[in-house]
């Protein structure tokens, strides 16, 4: 009668145990974790986990033990099993869950501004396991990958990143994938997203600007002169958005002058170089661009000759730039049986060998 009363008291334990009381290997897990023995601790759950897997407290306490190894793959796991079981750890879960986001997320902040990018990846993958719908860990994980120059993570990222960014509040990121998408060659995505971020933001100087730069390089490339003539009126008509609040931006100027030289439209090209280099004196490009479609282009040597002069004030020992003037100024001297303007020209086209000879 006792061994059969014995037997019928442990089975009840047990039934109790599987029902819903809290199991003799939870209330041994809770011991050893007051004792800071995770091991043990691990191994009670684990086992009891082993007999009842739907006990939503043992699978609450292993998630916290592998959140102190910081092990967060299997901690994610527990803390998932615990939930699709009960809601009654969710506080704590969230707890916890939030304390390692913010440690995880803060090295990572750390290594990036230490000039530790491969750091801050390895961190915020952390940071992501335990929140993935995280903009700001997306966001400096694309980063990360930036400096890291590995293009098409950095892409993923932050692309990943401006699909969580739900409210718009952040624009840099989006500009940022804009340049990258450029830089990659992938200039419908970037036009795309600059469209998106200009119907958002129509005033946004530079989303209007990397759409300017995308528009025109991606007519560069274009090989359907129709097509290639309808990208390059769309840089122009970017470009002059954006000249309205920057006027005095040089690169811009420049590059404006760029597009309507490829277009043949030499006239306002060079009162483009010539801005720029009226904002920038030592803008040597500029000068030399004006110059070579006058000599080239436009059939005016007296013109080049000029803008070579002015070229050579910027670098006196140009070989190149010399041997161009040298060559305007024989045009001149020929056509116009100037023999002193020939004798001119001689002596900067020997200047210019002398040079390559003495820098070979």
């Amino acid at each position: 009668m006792k061994l059969t009363a014995t037997i019928l008291i442990l089975g009840l334990i047990l039934a109790l145990g599987l029902t819903g009381c809290q199991s003799v290997y939870v209330t041994s897990a809770k011991v050893y974790l007051q004792q800071n023995d995770l091991e043990n601790a691990k191994k009670q759950l684990q086992e009891g986990l082993a007999i009842n897997p739907k006990d939503a407290e043992a699978h609450y306490l292993l998630g916290q033990i592998y959140a102190q190894e910081e092990n967060y793959p299997e901690m994610m796991k527990e803390f998932e099993a615990s939930l699709a079981l009960s809601q009654k750890f969710q506080g704590d879960i969230d707890t916890i869950k939030e304390r390692h986001f913010r440690s995880t997320f803060n090295a990572a902040v750390d290594a990036f501004n230490n000039g530790q990018p491969e750091n801050a990846v390895e961190s915020l993958k952390k940071s992501i396991l335990i929140h993935p719908d995280s903009h700001e860990a997306w966001s400096l994980l694309g980063k990360s990958y930036v400096r890291l120059q590995d293009h098409e993570q950095a892409v993923q990222a932050m692309s990943k990143a401006i699909e969580l960014d739900h409210n718009w509040e952040n624009m840099d990121d989006r500009i940022l994938l804009m340049e990258m998408l450029y830089n990659n060659k992938k200039y419908g995505e970037a036009l795309q997203l600059a469209e998106s971020l200009l119907q958002k933001d129509p005033a946004n100087k530079d989303g209007i600007k990397v759409a300017a730069y995308v528009y025109n390089q991606y007519a560069m490339e274009e090989t359907d002169e129709a097509k290639k003539k309808e990208l390059q009126n769309k840089a122009i008509e970017y470009y002059e958005r954006v000249l309205q609040d920057s006027p005095d931006d040089a690169n811009l100027v420049f590059n404006l002058g760029l597009l309507y030289e490829d277009m043949g439209e030499f006239d306002q090209a060079i009162a483009r170089f010539d801005r720029a280099a009226a904002l920038n004196p030592n803008d040597l490009e500029a000068l030399l661009h004006v110059a070579e479609l006058y000599l080239q282009k436009m059939d005016n040597s007296h013109k080049a000759i000029e803008y070579y002069q002015k070229a050579l004030t910027v670098d006196p020992d140009n070989a190149g730039i010399l041997n161009n003037l040298g060559v305007a100024q024989m045009r001149v001297g020929v056509s116009e049986e100037n023999q002193e303007m020939i004798e001119e020209g001689k002596k900067n086209i020997a200047r210019a060998t002398e040079l390559r000879g003495s820098n070979q």
